[in-house]
């Protein structure tokens, strides 16, 4: 933030905190969506378990 105040490298600032922030959404997004397969799965078993009895209801 002090180099900002002076002047020096604005956008280079800008873009290395971009960057940065970035690549922290990115690894959190992962890192979710790695340790989540597991609910996920089961979710998914869960709705096509649901479908298969639904379309196996008498009309």
């Amino acid at each position: 933030m002090a180099l900002r105040q002076m002047g020096l490298a604005d956008e280079i600032i800008t873009l290395a905190f971009g960057l940065t922030l970035g690549a922290v959404a990115v690894a959190a997004a992962i890192a979710f969506g790695l340790g989540g397969r597991d609910l996920a799965g089961r979710k998914l078993q869960e709705w096509e378990e649901n479908l298969r009895k639904k379309q196996n209801e008498p009309k």
